[in-house]
């Protein structure tokens, strides 16, 4: 596998970007970082932060004339700098942020001729019919759901990137990525219900399922989210193609609770309460059933997840025990 030795990386310092970063310097490449650390967090790149090839830049990734700088001599440029569904509000700052911001990547790859890998997201099928396949057509609900503007957002950046790729010659892979979880997610609802679930519960708090718990989901464990990018890496001749990048493994968002309480070791009923979509505000609306189809994946990457959700769920825990613990520890030697 052939990898580019120099590559930039928007949101570096985030839950994707942090085990990406480290999965490339492994490979023996070169990592520029980007990160205005709204979400990032050191933390997440002590493994490497010393490392002589990372180089981390604190700036807004939206900022075209440094992010020039910062990726100049890059061959490749990962694009995972975003912000997530504005459940609690704050669409217009996702929409500005994630259309501008990959609006600035483009504009610096398209000088400088570097390969775009562009994190998208699955929310952008909206409520279509599952199995859902890159070609299929798109459902989202109204602009009057402020939860729609993430999905249109991520939307926009994928026509943007495809329609510079046919008129100016962009070189440009799309990754659909789905429900990723694993060591680094934000321990809060930023981070998914995964992440969620386990803070909560090893905090001694129930669970707070949105609707009725019942929305199915497949979720991807971010070795083999990352797996994905390096893939689409390794494949210039991808550019054009829209990719989901997922584990086929549904379940629902309450026996994935049940699953998370069991493997922290507690015993009895689910620790949870209902709540309905009508008190969380903005008129917000929900998936009920996403589950990809996988074909494309394989047959042009070659890529497909191996660590299954129960497996995943044991390392999650372990990452979550260890943060605590560390947490814990350097409370005691402030002290």
């Amino acid at each position: 596998m052939t990898i580019p030795r120099h590559i930039g990386v928007t949101g570096a310092a985030g839950f994707v970007g942090a085990n990406l970063c480290e999965r490339l310097l492994n490979e023996g490449c070169t990592v520029v970082g980007v990160d205005d650390m709204s979400a990032g967090n050191h933390d997440n790149l002590a493994a490497f932060a010393n490392d002589p090839a990372f180089t981390l830049h604190e700036f807004d990734c939206r900022d075209t004339a440094r992010l020039r700088e910062a990726f100049e001599g890059c061959d490749a440029i990962v694009h995972l700098a975003a912000l997530k569904i504005p459940r609690y509000g704050g669409a217009l700052k996702t929409l500005q942020v994630n259309v501008d911001g990959a609006h600035a990547v483009y504009d610096v790859a398209g000088e400088t001729g570097a390969h775009v890998v562009l994190a998208s997201t699955s929310d952008v099928y909206g409520n279509a019919v599952s199995p859902l396949a890159e070609d299929d057509h798109i459902v989202l609900g109204p602009p009057t759901s402020r939860r729609w503007s993430y999905a249109t957002s991520k939307l926009f950046d994928e026509h943007m990137a495809l329609a510079l790729a046919e008129e100016e010659g962009l070189k440009v892979t799309i990754l659909r990525l789905f429900n990723a979880y694993g060591p680094h997610n934000h321990p809060s609802w930023w981070g998914g219900p995964l992440s969620l679930f386990f803070e909560e519960l090893l905090d001694g708090k129930s669970l707070t399922l949105h609707g009725d718990g019942r929305q199915v989901r497949c979720f991807t464990f971010v070795q083999d989210t990352v797996e994905g990018f390096v893939q689409a890496l390794a494949h210039p001749e991808a550019a054009g193609e829209i990719i989901n990048i997922a584990n086929d493994e549904p379940i629902s968002i309450h026996r994935l609770a049940e699953r998370v309480q069991a493997a922290i070791g507690i015993d009895g009923p689910l620790r949870a309460n209902l709540l309905p979509l009508s008190e969380i505000g903005g008129k917000y609306q929900d998936v009920r059933c996403r589950i990809p189809d996988t074909s494309k994946a394989m047959r042009v990457l070659g890529f497909q997840a191996k660590v299954s959700l129960d497996e995943g769920v044991e390392r999650t825990l372990k990452y979550h025990l260890e943060r605590r613990a560390a947490l814990v520890a350097e409370e005691a030697g402030a002290a």
